[in-house]
């Protein structure tokens, strides 16, 4: 297992999708670091962060720090569909994984073996990634995180690396169910669903409409992806502490904190995932 996982890691950090990755990152970083420059010294133009001033200064510092998360979990989330989403059906249709069930090797510890592997590089670039745009607001933003202690920084690294170790588990147990091409088009309906209901579920909560807020937490049973977004930001922006929280409700914005019993749902669905894909792998006719 331990084998397939390394070299499932240094496969994954081989391929085109992780170079494209890093190259969008980092034009991402650039624009995204452009975007907090300028509001900077225009929050600076207005005066002194007193009163007024200081509920826009924090509005907006609260806005492009969701923006921030929200577009590099959009990278992490591309990053694990297009990488993974293809791990045991294209190696079923080329034929490789033939000549790998054939050595005394457990199925199981192919399927544990290439998540090994491809959440480790997911977590070590999840782990860059947010260090870099905590460092970016803190540099040019630092009001949005004002309520941000270490314990809370430790916890939001750990939920933003839960993002795409979700995406991976449902692109596996696709992988395993499904053609590859059949796969992926699955597995970003299932990210995309994601979006949307956390989307309804927050604008539900503005609107006070129970319907579309119950069709948000609906939608996040389904895929826990977008849940886990709101609770990184309700971790990272201390909203329970913040007296101007409220200030952050929009497109990227809390209006409803997923409660902690998410993050233990998001886990048990991430073992589901893998169970799931297991069981299907060991009993595929090959």
């Amino acid at each position: 297992m331990l084998t397939i996982a390394r070299l499932t890691f240094w496969e994954g950090s081989r391929k085109k999708v992780f170079l494209v990755t890093l190259l969008l990152s980092t034009a991402f970083f650039l624009l995204y670091g452009a975007a907090l420059n300028f509001t900077a010294q225009e929050m600076r133009g207005l005066g002194p962060g007193h009163g007024p001033q200081l509920m826009l200064q924090q509005m907006v510092g609260l806005q492009l720090l969701g923006a921030g998360l929200y577009f590099g979990s959009f990278l992490l989330a591309l990053l694990a569909l297009l990488a993974s989403v293809g791990s045991v059906a294209s190696e079923i249709e080329s034929g490789l994984l033939h000549a790998i069930v054939s050595k005394p090797i457990r199925r199981r510890d192919i399927i544990l073996g290439k998540f090994l592997g491809y959440g480790s590089m997911l977590t070590v670039y999840a782990l860059v990634l947010y260090g870099g745009l905590l460092a970016l607001n803190q540099y040019f933003n630092p009001v949005a995180l004002g309520f941000l202690t270490t314990a809370k920084g430790i916890a939001g690294a750990l939920i933003f690396a839960l993002q795409p170790l979700i995406l991976l588990g449902v692109a596996l147990l696709c992988s395993t169910l499904l053609r590859t091409l059949t796969a992926g088009i699955v597995s970003i309906v299932l990210f995309g669903l994601g979006a949307v209901g956390g989307f309804l579920e927050q604008i539900g909560s503005i609107v006070n409409k129970a319907d579309l807020v119950n069709l948000g937490i609906a939608t996040s049973l389904v895929m826990p992806s977008d849940a886990l977004f709101r609770k990184l930001l309700t971790v990272v922006t201390g909203s329970d502490m913040n007296p101007l929280s409220s200030l952050s409700v929009g497109p990227f914005g809390v209006s409803v904190p997923p409660s902690n019993a998410m993050l233990v749902y998001a886990c048990l669905y991430l073992l589901v995932c893998l169970g799931l894909a297991i069981y299907h792998f060991e009993r595929k006719d090959l």
